[in-house]
């Protein structure tokens, strides 16, 4: 039965909860662009017209009669570091399939800056998306001053029971009277506006789940007769008999709770994992004072001049009078007419008819002009070489030919200047895994 007091608790977390997530959102909005500038979507930015209205760079320039073009190099640039990855970790062991869920977090880290994964009962990881987590502010690199963090879930009614009842068939049913009984967020205004409330599937239910941290009373105990040191709770203490040795101390200890979107704590319990800790190894890459700036962010707007270039020259090419016929309208053969004559003339495909002056010696001539040498193209090599420097990742990573005149030894070491460059964010990345192994071994020795 939901009391009052459980159920302002549930509200107060919850509310915690979402303000965590909306603090988030600038990171959510960045991850999205940025994977949008990943994958192919490059002229999602909006923009203003010359009359005010807001529409994306893509509709923009197709209403001045452009094409939209792109060259994909953020997407090379992002296979080339996880490929490198790959070499480096093709000599591990693999028995839990780590080397595919670690390639994709390297990917979510180049494109988001951020990675997650969570270790739960059995040794089972699985990578989380960072679109569906929410934690407190925090400014440490390792993560040591988190103290919140949580995780979004949209499950079926049936998954949410399997998860929670834990074979009560009473805690079953209030959970069912939970989400039948409430207004479903689903298909509604406030799903559509925060996406903490909202689920987009029919089928599913939003579920919140809250790890955070807090401090409970002990005392440490010393047993004179046995030498053994032990902790007990605050009640517990009460019980201790003559001889015991005691000390008043504060443990900080992980809870869990699951919530609705209505706020009643569906489960909670203290933390069940080796260390008392959270189930999430994450990394949140540089967090200099706590902002997130990842590789793709940094070659975002090489790709947009790069974009912007090959659309205008070929805007140019296409624009631009080359090879056009100037055909005299007295000079056409009998029985032709324009068409013919314009089928009739290969190259380069247009007749443009006149009237030639008097008493002029007027014959069909070809007029033609080069409008694209405007340095367009030197501009286009200066970008790409620009996107080269700034990424860190050099033809020479990306597995580019090189000169036959190029040895051995001078490629290698091209090989190893052009890793440096990207020394930092792989390291930060495998500090992450090195963290993820210390929960999984601490997780497999639970198991026994």
């Amino acid at each position: 039965m939901k009391t009052q007091t459980t159920e302002n608790e549930g509200l107060t977390f919850l509310a915690e909860a979402e303000n965590a997530w909306n603090r988030v959102a600038p990171l959510r909005d960045k991850r999205e662009r940025n994977k949008n500038y990943t994958y192919g979507n490059q002229w999602c930015d909006f923009t203003t017209d010359q009359s005010g209205n807001t529409m994306t760079e893509y509709a923009a320039i197709k209403s001045k009669g452009k094409e939209p073009l792109s060259n994909n190099l953020i997407r090379q640039l992002v296979k080339s570091v996880i490929g490198r990855f790959r070499q480096t970790i093709a000599d591990e062991s693999d028995s839990y399939g780590l080397h595919e869920l670690d390639s994709r977090a390297l990917e979510e880290f180049l494109i988001s800056g951020c990675c997650f994964q969570r270790i739960d009962a059995g040794a089972a990881v699985s990578n989380v998306s960072p679109a569906m987590m929410f934690f407190n502010e925090m400014t440490d690199p390792l993560g040591r001053d988190c103290n919140m963090i949580g995780q979004l879930h949209d499950m079926t009614i049936d998954d949410i029971i399997t998860r929670l009842a834990t074979g009560n068939r009473r805690k079953a049913m209030d959970i069912c009277r939970e989400y039948g009984a409430q207004p479903s967020y689903r298909n509604s205004a406030i799903a559509s506006s925060a996406g903490f409330y909202g689920c987009d599937k029919d089928y599913k239910l939003r579920i919140i789940e809250i790890w955070s941290q807090e401090s409970r009373e002990y005392y440490e105990c010393h047993d004179r007769a046995t030498g053994k040191w032990f902790a007990v709770s605050r009640n517990e203490e009460k019980s201790l008999g003559a001889g015991i040795d005691r000390r008043w101390a504060l443990r900080k200890t992980w809870r869990c709770r699951w919530l609705s979107p209505q706020g009643a704590i569906l489960s909670q319990y203290d933390s069940p994992y080796p260390g008392k800790t959270h189930p999430f190894a994450f990394k949140l890459y540089p967090l200099i004072d706590g902002e997130v700036h990842s590789l793709v962010e940094d070659v975002i707007d090489q790709q947009k001049y790069v974009n912007r270039l090959i659309t205008l020259v070929d805007h140019i090419m296409g624009a631009s009078a080359k090879g056009v016929l100037l055909f005299p309208d007295n000079l056409m053969p009998d029985g032709f007419t324009w068409d013919d004559l314009r089928y009739a003339w290969a190259q380069p495909d247009a007749v443009i008819p006149y009237h030639p002056r008097a008493n002029s010696n007027d014959r069909p001539q070809q007029v033609s002009a080069n409008s694209t040498n405007i340095g367009a193209y030197e501009m286009l090599n200066l970008q790409m070489k620009l996107f080269e420097q700034i990424s860190g990742v050099s033809g020479v990573l990306q597995g580019q030919s090189v000169s036959a005149s190029t040895g051995l030894q001078l490629y290698e070491s091209q090989i190893r200047n052009a890793t440096i460059a990207l020394s930092d964010i792989l390291e930060s990345f495998n500090s992450f895994r090195r963290h993820r192994d210390t929960k999984l071994k601490a997780a497999l020795a639970a198991e026994g």
